[in-house]
């Protein structure tokens, strides 16, 4: 991976992306509707995780597992590892989610670990699809953080308004992935906010790319893709 390339682009959108917090829209990029690649349906699953109110009671420490999935679409540029059965252009690509955390306040170090794997690109509007083999690890070498921020209690208009502690969160996956002979080096950027009481979900949007293994773009990416993710505690 071409990470001393990647960092400083990588970092300054991971500040975008905590600050943008989640919009509650499962369409990003070049995505339309559609199911996954790995079991429950995406929209259906992100929209229950997105009409949960953000995390009012965020704890001090957090040792959880989540499960779900991410869904982005591509929307610059083509990358070998999609081949010719689909069209590039067009592609929606999904894939399984599990992420630990192990954290507790004022943690400085990664802590995240997890994979996605079982990812499938498939043609949007079409039944077109390949698999894209690998799978993608929490990269320790690029940032992450988890923050917890206390909001005091208020009175607003003769209401009180108890103390309410939200939580955000930013890491990266990487990886390689193959489709044949063709293979992408993928690199990915998850953010966004805790979701539910006592953190019960994550939920944000994803960006990033991949680069051609045998023929590496001169930009960032060969393929830049976007999209969002969901995740909820088991």
């Amino acid at each position: 991976m071409k990470h001393a390339r990647l960092s400083i682009v990588i970092a300054s959108l991971g500040v975008a992306t905590v600050l943008s917090g989640c919009n509650g829209s499962s369409s990003a990029g070049g995505l339309a509707g559609g199911g996954g690649g790995g079991g429950q349906d995406f929209e259906t699953a992100f929209n229950a995780v997105s009409q949960k109110a953000p995390t009012s009671d965020m704890p001090t420490s957090l040792k959880a597992s989540y499960e779900g999935q991410m869904k982005v679409g591509v929307n610059s540029g083509s990358a070998q590892i999609f081949g010719t059965d689909i069209d590039a252009n067009s592609a929606e690509i999904i894939g399984d989610l599990a992420v630990d955390v192990d954290w507790t306040d004022g943690q400085t170090t990664n802590p995240f670990t997890g994979t996605a794997s079982n990812i499938v690109a498939t043609e949007a509007g079409t039944s077109n699809s390949v698999k894209l083999d690998g799978t993608l690890t929490v990269d320790q070498g690029l940032p992450a953080s988890l923050s917890r921020t206390t909001i005091p209690a208020q009175v607003v208009a003769g209401v009180n308004i108890p103390e309410q502690n939200t939580g955000a969160m930013l890491f990266h996956m990487s990886g390689r992935l193959s489709n044949g002979e063709n293979e992408g080096d993928a690199t990915l950027q998850f953010g966004g906010n805790f979701m539910g009481p006592g953190a019960e979900s994550m939920l944000g949007p994803v960006s990033g790319g991949i680069n051609d293994v045998n023929n590496p773009s001169p930009q960032i990416f060969d393929a830049g893709v976007g999209g969002t993710f969901y995740a909820n505690k088991k």
